[in-house]
């Protein structure tokens, strides 16, 4: 509980900077929305269900965005809470700065809690009317086994995401590559990151999504396998004004 308060705590600060800074100059205008989610997953022959919450606060040059998965499989349990926050500069509202915190525990991959972080900066390369393409660089850093061991390791991350939206479905695509920088004391942990989701909107909030995540590391054989799911969730907004 401890490590969840930190998260928690952090979450304020970077929500209270976000407020003075809004005041400091023209008001903007606050939407909070929330996500629920809950379907079937399979992780390589593994099936099981999972669980996705999620929660934003969105203004015209701030998002602050707090995410929690579940998998909860016959052979294995995972949970990943993560919370994002960023902020576009006023002059060039294109580029945004941003940084990333994020809690993994994996039973299967032997980690008893791994901690992540990174920060960097964003740029919208092609905004256009149903969607946008922006691409990130930052600084991240690893740690392996957070209660046990205070060992980093450190990365150059890159990424590239993709949205599209309209009235007959929804798309997601992204690329993550974090090349590790720091020394390799066992192994290179190089890796590539990919996800796809595609959702169909049903009534009222609710739709259907498929979605595929994959993780290939670049020296190790053994890769984190595949996942692939299923889930039916709701999105609507949250009436407040902070």
């Amino acid at each position: 509980m401890t490590h969840i308060k930190q998260v928690l705590i952090a979450i304020v600060i970077c929500s209270s900077n976000n407020i003075t800074l809004a005041q400091n100059t023209e008001l903007d205008s606050v939407n909070w929305k929330q996500y629920i989610r809950g379907g079937l997953v399979q992780v390589s022959k593994d099936n099981g269900v999972s669980g996705y919450y999620r929660i934003n606060r969105t203004s015209n040059y701030n998002f602050g965005d707090l995410r929690l998965y579940l998998y909860s499989l016959k052979n294995n349990s995972y949970i990943f809470i993560r919370y994002k926050n960023s902020s576009k500069y006023r002059r060039y509202p294109r580029l945004y700065r941003f940084s990333t915190i994020a809690y993994q525990k994996n039973k299967k991959a032997g980690v008893a809690l791994r901690y992540h972080f990174n920060q960097g900066l964003g740029f919208f390369m092609i905004p256009y009317k149903n969607g946008h393409i922006i691409t990130e660089v930052s600084h991240a850093y690893d740690m392996s086994d957070y209660l046990n061991n205070n060992r980093k390791t450190s990365y150059a991350r890159s990424g590239i995401y993709w949205d599209y939206d309209s009235k007959f479905f929804s798309s997601k695509l992204e690329f993550e590559y974090f090349h590790q920088i720091s020394e390799e004391v066992e192994e290179n942990l190089s890796r590539t990151q990919i996800m796809s989701e595609f959702i169909i909107p049903i009534k009222n909030g609710m739709s259907a999504s498929l979605i595929y995540e994959t993780e290939k590391y670049k020296q190790l054989n053994n890769n984190a396998p595949n996942s692939i799911s299923f889930s039916i969730g709701w999105k609507g907004n949250l009436k407040w004004g902070f």
